[in-house]
């Protein structure tokens, strides 16, 4: 399926922006394969998408923006990652292993970055806790475990409202 110039750079446009090639892909109707290729293709004809998406950030919002755009986009990973767990055909016990997993990575970049920048610091906190909820879940209780994951990405928006 033929796609218009428009929806190439709608693509473009979104991932500069700072969303994920496979969100701007989706939003725009377009597989993440064909997105891909157009970066692909682009980059060969001079305009590097990822250079764009760099002057983007740094450009007009100064370092405070760009740390804030930095979690965000971690963020964003971390929710895409958690949906795609919540349609993965694995065991209930695999998702909820990598699940606490997930939330441990992001407890650990949170804390990490919390160290440079203080005002994401109870942010830190707050998703350390959240781990360890996980953590204890996991072992004690997998079921409870299980009914939490819906709930995650909902959690972390709240907890990034309040502490971010």
């Amino acid at each position: 399926m033929a796609h218009s110039q428009e929806t190439r750079e709608r693509v473009r446009q979104l991932y500069i922006e700072a969303m994920p090639l496979n969100g701007a892909a989706i939003t725009c109707g377009v597989s993440y394969d064909t997105a891909r290729e157009w970066k692909r293709i682009a980059k060969a004809k001079g305009d590097d998408w990822d250079t764009a998406r760099a002057a983007y950030r740094i450009s007009d919002q100064g370092m405070d923006e760009l740390n804030k755009q930095l979690v965000e986009d971690f963020a964003r990973q971390v929710i895409t990652t958690t949906r795609e767990l919540e349609e993965a055909k694995i065991p209930a016990s695999d998702k909820a292993a990598l699940l606490a997993q997930l939330a441990d990575g992001y407890a650990k970049f949170s804390k990490a970055f919390g160290r440079l920048n203080p005002q994401f610091s109870g942010l830190s906190v707050a998703l350390d806790t959240l781990k360890v909820i996980a953590e204890y879940l996991k072992k004690n209780d997998p079921a409870a475990l299980r009914a939490l994951q819906p709930h995650v990405e909902d959690i972390g928006g709240i907890l990034g409202k309040r502490y971010a």
